[in-house]
């Protein structure tokens, strides 16, 4: 990827990746690392976010494939792709899921890691259709 694209999409990425992590500290008040143990989960719902979301998170260009697996099934090959844009702040990760069917699944993960009481975790984010902000928090 040109690096001139790849700037532009860091930059669209952290934009939304920085909203992210201002909801995640209002929400984090009410966590401590006891209470989550090895993981934990928070949904918030936040339509407000949709437009952002869809603009720079699912439809830009990610600059690197993560990974590749060609899985076969009963009914045929299944291919799974992952894409990334990995930042100092987090990460954007696309995993691309295609069945011998011909049906595509396409899903969006923002990844960053965040210090609760002391101690670390990773937390992945994903927006779904119905306008919820889901946080899931595993200690890392």
């Amino acid at each position: 990827m040109e690096e001139g694209i790849q700037k532009q999409v860091k930059s669209k990425f952290i934009k939304v990746l920085n909203k992210v992590k201002d909801i995640f500290e209002i929400e984090k008040e009410n966590l401590s690392a006891e209470k989550i143990e090895e993981h934990g989960k928070i949904v918030v719902q936040f339509e407000e976010l949709y437009d952002d979301w869809i603009e720079n998170v699912e439809t830009i260009s990610l600059p690197k494939i993560d990974k590749i697996e060609q899985i076969q099934h009963s009914d045929g090959p299944y291919l799974k792709v992952d894409y990334i844009l990995d930042t100092e702040e987090g990460k954007l990760l696309r995993k691309v899921r295609i069945k011998s069917n011909g049906k595509v699944n396409i899903y969006n993960y923002i990844i960053f890691d965040q210090l609760i009481d002391g101690k670390t975790f990773q937390i992945t984010t994903e927006y779904d259709t119905y306008g919820n902000l889901i946080f899931l928090v595993e200690k890392v």
